[in-house]
């Protein structure tokens, strides 16, 4: 059993001035096999201004949770988001409007037992028929 994973759904954000975005992270929290879905917390992001390439996430605490294993989460968020995706938030709209983020999050979760949090693949099981499962004897 598993001491704590997050699993990240989705992240959206409007930008709030030049090089800041600021919005929500939605997330299932799993804690020794009990789930807490749809959990919701600020997020800020921030450009580096002598850098603009580089951004860093920041998440508000979250009352309920051990900060020391949530920071390990928005670490190997922040290394997932800006340096294995690559992603570069846009701070332009050709519509004039303003700008925003909408990042999704299928099928990862970030597992916290460890120093530092590792990224890990949710499977997907099997699916069963129903043919399959009356064969086995199993109840439609």
């Amino acid at each position: 059993m598993r001491f704590l994973n997050v699993y990240p759904i989705k992240l959206w954000a409007a930008s709030s001035a030049p090089g800041v975005f600021e919005g929500k992270l939605s997330f299932t929290l799993e804690q020794y096999g009990l789930m807490f879905n749809e959990n919701t917390a600020d997020i800020t992001l921030i450009c580096d201004p002598e850098k603009p390439e580089a951004w860093k996430l920041s998440v508000k605490p979250l009352h309920g949770v051990d900060v020391p294993y949530f920071s390990r989460f928005v670490d190997a968020l922040n290394h997932y988001v800006f340096e294995v995706l690559g992603f570069v938030p846009n701070q332009t709209n050709s519509l004039q409007e303003q700008a925003g983020i909408n990042l999704f999050f299928d099928g990862i979760y970030f597992d916290l037992s460890g120093d530092p949090a590792k990224v890990g693949h949710v499977l997907d099981l099997p699916k069963t028929t129903g043919k399959d499962a009356a064969s086995s004897g199993e109840a439609l």
